[in-house]
Formats: structure tokens, sequence, C-alpha cells
């Protein structure tokens, strides 16, 4: 971990013996021998235990003639959620692109509706669907039936944050289908040469 110099003016103890350690350098590590006990003694500096506090927004407290926040009571709402039309506080509201939303509409976006512009990440089942009929073509009497149900069952599942070309889909359709037909052509082939041997 990266770490910049800093001047700092402080005492820290000894860890064993607990006497002082001055220490009025610019440092990112402290590795200093105790002067009572000769211990050495290691540290790193975290720099943001020296840093200012990161600005927090001011929220403005609502007077009795204006619109409160519907999440803290005493808040004024300054925001509208573009989901629902809840009024929120500036505490309440996240801003998602170009639109503000309150907490549990990006809940509801994000974990039950599924929207694409929310989703961490997505399954792509037609990379899925191809691999099967591809990398395990030897094994296409099972996988392209597994292969052709995941395209077609999530076929308007598969959104994600970039458009993505159909070319993947359709070339996954083509080539489960072909391995469908054409373990259906061995089978039915076999059969008859069995039937045939039998009479």
């Amino acid at each position: 971990m990266n770490t910049e110099s800093l001047n700092v003016d402080v005492t820290l103890q000894c860890p064993t013996c607990r006497a002082s350690l001055n220490v009025n350098r610019s440092v990112d590590r402290v590795e200093e021998e105790c002067p009572v006990c000769s211990c050495q003694t290691s540290m790193v500096v975290f720099p943001r235990f020296f840093q200012e506090e990161p600005e927090i927004s001011k929220d403005k407290i609502a007077s009795e003639s204006e619109a409160i926040c519907s999440f803290y009571g005493e808040l004024k709402a300054e925001k509208v959620c573009d989901e629902c039309g809840c009024l929120m506080s500036l505490r309440a509201s996240v801003n998602w692109g170009d639109h503000d939303y309150c907490l549990p509409c990006l809940y509801q976006l994000r974990e039950e509706k599924k929207n694409a512009s929310f989703v961490a990440q997505a399954k792509l089942y037609d990379n899925l669907a191809l691999a099967l009929v591809t990398w395990l073509a030897p094994l296409s009497l099972f996988t392209a039936p597994v292969a052709l149900f995941l395209l077609l069952r999530y076929r308007k599942g598969s959104q994600t944050f970039v458009p993505r070309s159909v070319f993947r889909w359709w070339l996954a359709l083509l080539l489960s289908s072909a391995w469908i037909l054409l373990w259906g052509a061995i089978i039915i082939i076999w059969i008859s040469l069995i039937l045939d041997e039998v009479s």
C-alpha cells in the first residue's frame, strides 16, 4: 500500500515498556528502537488519520410551512423520487445517472425488477449456450437440449449495461438445433438398423 509522507509530531509508546518514542520528522512508516528496553518497534502511519474530515452535505431543517422528507421527518424535502414520487431530503436521495431515487425504489429496481440499468452483473445465457454446443460438442446429445432450453427460457432476461448483438444468440440457437436434429437422425437410423436385424 502506498502512503504519502506526512509531517507528524506525535508521541508514541513502546509496546513493551511503555517508554515514549518521539517522532518529529516526515514519515509514512516508523521503525524505531526503544531507548529504554531496546525493543524494535515498527508502525505504519495511515494518511487518513491526518486528513481533514470530509464535508458532509448540510441538510436543511424543515419549517412548518415546508414539505418534509418521507424518511427524515425533521428535514426539508428538496428532491422527488423519479420512480415513486415520494419527497426526499438530500440525505435520503440517491442520484443514479440523471435521476434521483429513494433507497426502497433503488432496491426494487435492482433486486426485484432486475432493471438492466441497475443490475451489477448479468448472466449471459447466450454465451453459456454457445459454450455448451461448441466446447462440449462431444456431449451435445445432452448439452444441446440444455442450450436450447437456456436460449428460449432466458431470451429476454439477459439484459446488460451495454447493448449486445443478437448474433451469439442466433448462432447458439442454430448450432443447438443442428445438434438435436443430427442426434435425432442418428438415433432413428440406429433404431431402424436394430429393427432390421431383429426382423
